[in-house]
């Protein structure tokens, strides 16, 4: 579905019927509020993209690949990076999926992250993603309520895109950071399997949520410093903001990482002392019923010149011995604090 936004001179937004893409003519509208252009790509079909990329903004046949590298249901989402070309600069982000937010589904690392390519020109912004964003729903709404003043651009727009995406891990590491607290009460009560697949599962999901935020990290390091043209400098006071956003997430995704490790060697350590206390039960048991065992078996020989097979005290002296030899096996225990 395409979706075309543009802003008048007093920088309002008004939205235009897919079908207009065809009458856009580009190379005349301004570059900055007024007759600004953001096309956004929503589950576009493959002959919506030739439209757009071939027709009306022709791309790179390597950028045309990386846009479309998650139409294979097999593929996971292209890394960020960002990659500047002569008439536009190119960025790949990886946001949270809608579904993922919720705390129910933070365990789902098929369905963590997705792809959102942005391509960005003084006076025209695209946004291309194969499933529904809230980030982008909600900065359409702000411009519902909110003019774009006549200075801001297609980066300043961008900038609010980046800026929803990442606010967006937030709750995401708060919801594994309380996941954790209670996880750590959990694992040294009753450590088990469903515990350990847990644990794994959230290693797993930590370390794609690290990844991605260290590649958009490293993009906002470079879009902050002024190093494209597009990034007017007046905006990259913006992006520095968002940029500190991110190392603070990081630096919550590490210490999350750490923690999902101790976590880990703890439900280790546990299972292996509930182990060591379940086998010295066992030997407890088997050492006491040694002695008995071994006076059965003496008695239990049935050779011909045995005294006390024929003795009418045999059986209960049998007996009386089991139970002293284990009796004083247990005080000895006892006495060496063993049990």
């Amino acid at each position: 579905m395409i979706t075309i936004h543009k802003f008048n001179e007093q920088g309002q937004i008004s939205i235009f019927p897919a079908d207009s893409i065809h009458h856009l003519n580009l190379n005349n509208e301004d570059s900055s509020g007024t007759g600004l252009i953001w096309i956004d790509l929503e589950n576009s079909t493959i002959e919506e993209d030739e439209i757009v990329f071939k027709k009306i903004f022709p791309i790179h046949k390597l950028t045309l690949e990386d846009i479309s590298y998650l139409r294979d249901v097999n593929k996971k989402p292209h890394l960020p990076k960002v990659e500047e070309y002569p008439t536009y600069l190119f960025v790949i982000l990886n946001p949270l999926c809608d579904d993922f937010q919720q705390g129910k589904k933070v365990l789902d690392i098929d369905h963590a992250t997705t792809q959102l390519s942005v391509f960005i020109n003084p006076k025209l912004l695209i946004t291309h993603h194969l499933g529904s964003l809230a980030g982008i729903h909600e900065v359409r709404a702000y411009f519902d309520r909110h003019a774009l003043k006549p200075h801001h651009g297609s980066d300043f727009i961008f900038h609010l895109i980046m800026d929803g995406i990442i606010d967006r891990y937030r709750p995401v590491l708060d919801s594994l950071e309380e996941y954790f607290n209670e996880l750590e009460e959990v694992v040294f009560v009753a450590p088990g399997k469903s515990k350990l697949q847990d644990l794994i599962g959230l290693k797993r999901i930590i370390n794609v949520l690290r990844k991605t935020l260290i590649h958009e990290k490293e993009i906002l390091f470079r879009l902050s410093r002024g190093e494209f043209q597009v990034i007017g400098e007046t905006r990259v006071i913006y992006y520095r903001d968002v940029y500190d956003h991110t190392v603070r997430f990081v630096e919550l995704v590490e210490n999350n990482r750490e923690m999902v490790s101790d976590l880990l060697q703890a439900h280790l350590s546990s299972s292996s002392n509930k182990l060591n206390e379940v086998m010295k039960v066992l030997t407890i048991i088997s050492i006491l019923i040694l002695p008995m065992t071994v006076i059965s078996g003496i008695y239990g020989m049935n050779f011909e010149n045995q005294p006390e097979v024929h003795w009418q005290y045999g059986y209960p002296m049998a007996l009386f011995l089991m139970l002293v030899t284990s009796f004083c096996s247990y005080r000895f225990f006892k006495f060496y604090k063993w049990i």
